[in-house]
């Protein structure tokens, strides 16, 4: 009956030990093939965090949400007269039995070439259209109702957010599923909500990243 007792009581102890192993054995693999697709791209790469870019984007609607914020698995260097920084990004809501952790890539790049209001576009929830009805900020175009439909766009500068937003940026964009883009300054931004890249197709994620720098470099 004690060795019942025992088992009950150690078991999901047990469990939990095995699922952190699991995931702490996940981790170290990504961390190495993102090392290795690091080096043959011929960029840096660090493991810790980076207090230096936290420094660089803590004006971004991302990095404002939650607690124990983490960068980690870090890849940057030069492109395109530009720098360019791809990393995993974690932030915890909440506490206790509460508590959620969301993980993202993300892809940033600074250029003196970009000159941005600041914003942030992510995919419009049903909170946010509740939240339109009182008067929370989402800023719309009337030219491009399907952009508007799908897509929170923020900021201070309204007037300067509806220039920067051209057909051909509203265009492209309303064509995509789930993104989130957020700028200033020199600074742009891509990710996918709570969605991590796998590291073979990490390379995909930058060409992406690079389309819409594209279109905002046009666009200012």
């Amino acid at each position: 009956m004690n060795s019942f007792y025992y088992l009950t009581a150690i078991g999901p102890i047990l469990i939990v030990g095995v699922l952190i192993y699991i995931f702490w054995i996940k981790e170290k693999k990504r961390t190495k093939e993102l090392s290795l697709l690091a080096a043959s791209l011929k960029l840096n790469f660090s493991h810790k965090d980076n207090e230096g870019l936290f420094d660089k984007m803590n004006k971004f609607h991302l990095f404002s949400v939650g607690h124990s914020k983490r960068i980690k698995n870090l890849i940057e260097g030069d492109a395109n007269n530009a720098e360019l920084s791809i990393f995993d990004y974690q932030y915890t809501t909440g506490g206790g039995q509460h508590s959620h952790t969301c993980r993202q890539s993300v892809f940033c790049i600074r250029s003196p070439k970009l000159c941005l209001p600041y914003f942030s576009m992510r995919p419009e929830g049903i909170f946010h259209k509740i939240g339109g009805a009182f008067g929370y900020q989402d800023i719309d175009f009337k030219s491009h109702p399907e952009f508007s439909k799908k897509y929170l766009l923020r900021g201070e500068n309204e007037e300067s957010i509806r220039q920067l937003f051209n057909k051909n940026l509203l265009k492209n964009i309303e064509s995509q599923q789930k993104i989130s883009i957020e700028g200033g300054g020199n600074q742009l931004a891509f990710y996918r909500h709570k969605k991590r890249i796998k590291p073979d197709d990490i390379e995909s994620f930058m060409d992406e990243g690079f389309y819409f720098f594209k279109l905002f470099l046009e666009a200012t």
